[in-house]
Parts: C-alpha cells; structure tokens; sequence
C-alpha cells in the first residue's frame, strides 16, 4: 500500500566560508566557533533551488506541482517558483507556487506533504557589515521530492503547529538587511511556545524519544533553549556553526542533515521557529539509504573554500572597488526570452536526426549537413564536457574579476563557449571536466539575465 512521503532529497551548499570579518587573508577555518557558507556573486535563491532540486527528478515522473520558498525572491510580483520551473524543464502542465518568509520553508514542506509535489527551499541571508550576527547567517538551498509510494524513505506521523505575533525580525520592501530586536526578549517569548508545540507534535506521533532532533530558528538564544527542553545531543546544534541560518532553507537543511545520518526506522523531531512554530516528527522508511542525491550536507561544508572578509563584500556587492571594464550589458527583453526560453532556461540544444551533429544554441538548420528542420530536442543540462581552450576576460562588468571563459566539447557532440564560475584565476586548465550550473549573468533595468555557466564537476 503506498503513501505519501520523501522519495528523494538533496541538498546544495555553496562553495565558500566565511571564518572572520577581519581584512586580509581569509580567516582560519579549523577552530573556528561560528561558518557561514557563502554563495557566489552569480547565485541567488533561484540559481541554489535549480542547483538543489536538478537532479532529483531524473529518472522520476516530473509532479504536478512545485513550491518554492524564500525570504528574499529575485522578483515580488513575477514568480520565481516559474524561473526554478523553466530551469528544471518541468511540463508547463503544472502549477508553481511561490512562498515568501523565514516561515515559508516548513510552508512548503506542509503543501507538499499534504499534496504531493515537488518541495524546494532556497535562501542567502545577509546581516549589515559589523553586525553582532554577521557569520550568524549563511546561503544554502535543499529539495525534497514528495510522491504516493510503497517504500518511502521519510513519512510525517506526527504534527503541531502555533501561531505567535511578535516583532523579533523584519525586513522592509526595498531594504538590503533584516532587523531584529532584542533576541533575549525574543527568544523568552519563543522558546516555551516551541517546546510545548514540539511535545504535541510527539505525542500525536507517539513518540517519547525521539533518535534526532532538529530546531531550526533565526535566533541562537531561543534555538538553544528548546534544544535543552527537549534534550537534544550536542551533535543535533551542529549544523547551524556550519552554515549559519539559512533562513527559508534552514528547516529543509536540518531535515536533510538528520536524513543523511538516520536508519530505517529511526524517527526526527523537526521544528521550525518564525512567527509560530512548526513541528513535525518523521519516521524514516526502508528506502532511506537510497534516498538521498548528491553528497550529504555535512560533507559539502567540508569541502568549501575560505573566503576573504574584503572578496565577501564584494560578492555581497556590499563593496564597490571600480576599476577598468566594459560599459554594463543591455537588459534582456521578452520577446526573444521567450522564443529562446528551451535553450535559455534548461539547455535544450538541437540534435540533427540526420547526421546526428549537435548544434548550440538550436536553429533550423544543421550546421554540419545543411538538413533543415532535421534537429530534435537535445537537453545538455546534465552534460559534462571538457576544456579545450581558456581565456581570461579581465574587463567584464563583475564584482570578481578575472572571468574564466573557455570553449569545451559537450559529451556526445558539440562545441560552445561558456562561462566558468566557482574558480580561482588559474583553476581553469586544458583537459578539465565542467558540469553546466544555472547562474545569473547579469542584471539590467530591473530585470535578471539567467543561463548556464560551467564549474568544476567534482562539486
């Protein structure tokens, strides 16, 4: 008999940590009491969500819906869940719907496993230069596939919620930085209230003990006080000096975490902390070792590089260094977004049924044979390929120069020029494999240019 519940999960966190705001060389890592994981000046929460979310659905019937929550969306009257859509090549029979809000990820979540779709949740926070919570705050994004099955890997079998009206952090229309009041007023106020909706998530679920318990919340002082109500291990407060709260994602993160390092039959207390609480006890199922895609969370913190307090700033954009460069590109406009949108959105190249050459971006006729209308629908969004030759772009309008540009060969056929992000200036050799990432080229007039650049495919 199936039910509704995870089928598969995975968790994206960027390629950078910051140790220290201190000038000068990147602050050390090992010892350090607080990381924040950093994103990329390219990324935003769309191009985390598309990075977290890409691969689940391989191999699975794409679902009927998508939820996608942030606290800080590219746009507010355009929906971001449609970009994440477009990027993930889902049918455009298919809704996508956008959740705004620290609270928004256990949001999602709830949609999803009530209703089944596709769940992700993607943030960056940024706190003022010099804020007492600076490395408090990090970026990351995770998705979770939710479908009827006979052997799912996580079911919910328990829940609660509350709903509490409190000033503790809010963040104008147009403003670059959240505010927060006094957190040891605040978390007075939420820290009861998250312990008993925790204890009648439990008893719904009969469950006295839980094997893994998860807090998530914006405020260190409340998360740690629930965390001793309810008896949690040191390892369970782990993941937050890793990262630092990911805001929306933060709730999906912890999930994923006490996945990676759950059994069958194992049960996690998750609780979520913003404007109210929510509290959800899974109990892992016999499918869970195959579960997750990708590394686990865990191992990709390990993995990132140390950034530079100055670089940080200037991939926030919160420092402005100008030097020599190229006026800024135009705006995209509509008509050819739209026109282009296979090719832009999820690397739909043509494939020429005739002599089987593979042309990028498509057109109508083959370059290779001159067949017209002879191309059939070609997905390199999940193509490796190899370094044929690099350049340096030293005058780009960007905020990390120098720019890696290199012409690679795409497995299976083709050439093209791409972008390479997440590298050093010398990172990019002849002969390196790359991996097509969704990233924003730029932004222009209001309006956010995204295609796919290339990384390194280990990542």
């Amino acid at each position: 008999m199936s039910e509704l519940g995870i089928t598969r999960y995975a968790a994206y966190v960027p390629g950078f940590v910051l140790a220290g705001t201190s000038f000068g060389a990147a602050a050390e890592v090992n010892g350090a009491r607080q990381l924040r994981t950093v994103a990329n000046h390219d990324e935003d929460s769309v191009t985390l969500a598309v990075e977290a979310a890409r691969h689940v659905l391989v191999g699975e019937d794409d679902p009927a819906m998508l939820v996608f929550a942030t606290s800080e969306p590219p746009y507010l009257d355009k929906s971001s869940a449609a970009t994440v859509h477009a990027a993930l090549g889902m049918p455009a029979a298919g809704r996508a719907i956008d959740v705004h809000g620290l609270r928004g990820g256990a949001s999602a979540l709830e949609i999803a496993l009530r209703g089944g779709g596709l769940a992700v949740l993607s943030d960056l926070r940024t706190m003022p230069p010099g804020a007492p919570d600076e490395l408090g705050h990090g970026d990351g994004a995770v998705a979770f596939l939710v479908v009827p099955s006979e052997r799912p890997a996580a079911v919910p079998v328990g829940s609660a919620s509350a709903t509490l009206e409190l000033l503790e952090r809010w963040r104008l229309p147009g403003a670059s930085h959240p505010r927060v009041w006094d957190e040891r007023f605040t978390a007075d106020a939420l820290a009861g209230l998250a312990a008993d909706t925790a204890r009648r998530a439990l008893a719904e679920a009969g469950v006295e003990r839980p094997d893994r318990i998860a807090v998530s919340c914006a405020n260190p002082r409340a998360a740690a006080a629930v965390r001793r109500a309810l008896g949690a291990g040191p390892e369970d407060a782990q993941l937050d000096a890793l990262l630092g709260h990911t805001g929306a994602a933060h709730i999906g993160l912890l999930l994923a975490d006490a996945l990676d390092r759950s059994a069958p039959g194992e049960t996690i207390l998750l609780v979520g902390i913003a404007d109210g609480v929510d509290a959800t006890v899974y109990r892992a199922g016999s499918a869970l070792p195959d579960a997750r895609v990708g590394r686990p969370v865990r191992e990709q913190a390990e993995s990132r590089r140390p950034l530079a307090y100055d670089r940080y700033l200037r991939l926030r954009r919160l420092l402005s260094l100008q030097g020599a460069r190229r006026p800024d590109p135009p705006a995209p406009a509509s008509p050819p977004m739209l026109r282009s949108s296979g090719w832009k959105y999820a690397l739909i190249a043509s494939r020429c049924t005739v002599c089987g050459a593979v042309e990028t971006p498509p057109g109508r006729v083959c370059p290779s044979c001159g067949a017209v209308d002879s191309g059939e629908a070609y997905s390199l969004r999940d193509v490796g390929c190899t370094v044929v030759s690099v350049t340096l772009d030293r005058l780009a309008p960007t905020p990390d120069l120098p720019v890696s540009i290199a012409v690679v060969d795409v497995d299976g056929g083709g050439r093209r020029s791409t972008e390479v992000t997440d590298v050093s200036p010398d990172g990019v050799r002849v002969g390196d494999r790359l991996t097509p990432t969704f990233r924003r080229l730029h932004s222009a007039d209001g309006i956010h240019n995204y295609f796919w650049k290339t990384r390194a495919e280990e990542r």
